[in-house]
């Protein structure tokens, strides 16, 4: 049986998350803002700055960020976006070769190599799948 959580313990999962999520909100908008102004390096040390602090809340918060019902809304999203990426992946990828045998038109790399993408995004899925069973 699971302990209710006390109120301040919400009160302090919120902030650390507003912490956490705004690290890496406010690095992105700032260092993009800076390479558009011509600060490119400037732009990339705010953007790293923000990378870091993310992961400093999440590695030394002391209070749990995530619980089980974040893991579970996690797993539904993954779900989903694997789907997606499936259907696209299996549709762009018979269009791309439909269009190339028929002369209706050429492929862009682009396209190509997003389709590799999706390729390696279920090789990585399946590699991460196998670990995680043997680590059991």
């Amino acid at each position: 049986m699971t302990e209710a959580v006390s109120a301040p313990t919400v009160s302090r999962r919120r902030r650390y998350r507003g912490l956490l999520f705004g690290a890496v909100v406010v690095g992105s908008v700032l260092g993009v803002g800076l390479r558009v102004l011509g600060y490119p390096i400037v732009g990339e040390a705010v953007y790293w700055v923000g990378i870091l602090a993310f992961l400093g809340v999440w590695r030394f918060t002391p209070v749990t960020l995530f619980d089980e019902r974040d893991a579970e809304l996690e797993r539904r999203a993954s779900n989903v976006t694997l789907v997606v990426a499936a259907v696209a992946l299996v549709v762009g990828a018979s269009a791309a070769r439909l269009a190339s045998v028929t002369g209706a038109f050429e492929v862009p790399a682009t396209v190509s190599g997003a389709l590799y993408g999706y390729v390696a995004l279920f090789v990585v899925f399946a590699l991460a799948l196998g670990y995680t069973k043997l680590a059991r």
